[in-house]
């Protein structure tokens, strides 16, 4: 006689009833923030495109059918865009403060603007589309600089306080050879407020 009971064993797909098949898809969002200064050709943290392995980490995430979420900001977000925009990759979602998107490299993306009753253009009014980003995510990879991104840190503050797994990559002033993974997101974190 066969068992008849439920189980979860993570198999994207299943239906309920069936053992080895949860009742639910699973969550597979990416939320990925970064800095603005790579945009600044004066900025010690310039970088004409992402580092190679970060475009490793997004391809990785593609592989795995991921949906990535991402800011409409200049920098890193703005260069996100464009590199999945590249390789045609459409299961994207931009956020973005207020009412008007800043950036959109692919105008058949999702758009998603969040409101908020700071005001416009404060770091409170900006921070309402990552606290939102944190909350849709399942996990996170945060762009970082050796010195300041303190709202990328928060980011990794907030996924972290919600047990999520963030992947962490520090630009390096003294250049791209410096750049490098950080495995202790806490450490990462020291420089927020």
């Amino acid at each position: 006689m066969e068992k008849s009971y439920l189980s979860h064993h993570g198999v994207e797909g299943q239906k309920w009833g069936i053992q080895n098949g949860p009742p639910y898809p699973l969550n597979k969002t990416v939320f990925v923030s970064g800095s603005s200064k790579t945009q600044f050709k004066d900025s010690l943290y310039y970088r004409k495109q992402l580092p190679k392995q970060i475009t490793k980490c997004i391809d990785d995430y593609i592989k795995d059918n991921k949906k990535i979420i991402v800011g409409d900001a200049p920098g890193i977000d703005r260069q996100v865009q464009d590199y999945l925009k590249s390789i045609n990759y459409n299961n994207v979602t931009v956020y973005s403060p207020g009412k008007e998107t800043r950036y959109i490299a692919n105008k058949q993306w999702n758009n998603k603007k969040v409101d908020s009753s700071y005001e416009i253009g404060s770091s409170e009014w900006l921070a309402a589309k990552d606290i939102e980003m944190a909350k849709v995510a399942s996990e996170g990879l945060a762009i970082i600089l050796d010195e300041g991104s303190n709202a990328t840190r928060n980011n990794i503050k907030r996924l972290i306080d919600q047990n999520k797994d963030v992947k962490i990559y520090q630009l390096s002033k003294e250049g791209s050879q410096y750049d490098k993974w950080i495995t202790d997101a806490k450490r990462a974190c020291q420089y927020v407020d």
